[in-house]
């Protein structure tokens, strides 16, 4: 996987192999590698999720601490 992927770019394969494998009529093996592909574009795209929202989370802890300073004052 490429790490310098971006989100959008995992997600906007991630679809595509989606509905690769919804077409029936593939051999096994093709389905087995499609599958092999779209859980490991899942899992890119669920530790990018996991990164932005700490960084959201981090961003509100500050803000809340800077609110909290300011009624403080």
């Amino acid at each position: 996987m490429d790490k310098k992927m971006t989100l959008e770019q995992a997600n906007n394969l991630l679809e595509e192999t989606i509905k690769q494998l919804e077409n029936t009529a593939l051999p096994i093996d093709e389905s087995v590698t499609l599958y092999t592909k779209a859980c490991e574009l899942l899992a890119f795209c669920m530790n990018e999720l996991n990164v932005c929202k700490g960084k959201i989370d981090e961003a509100n802890e500050k803000l809340a601490k800077l609110i909290s300073e300011e009624s403080n004052e």
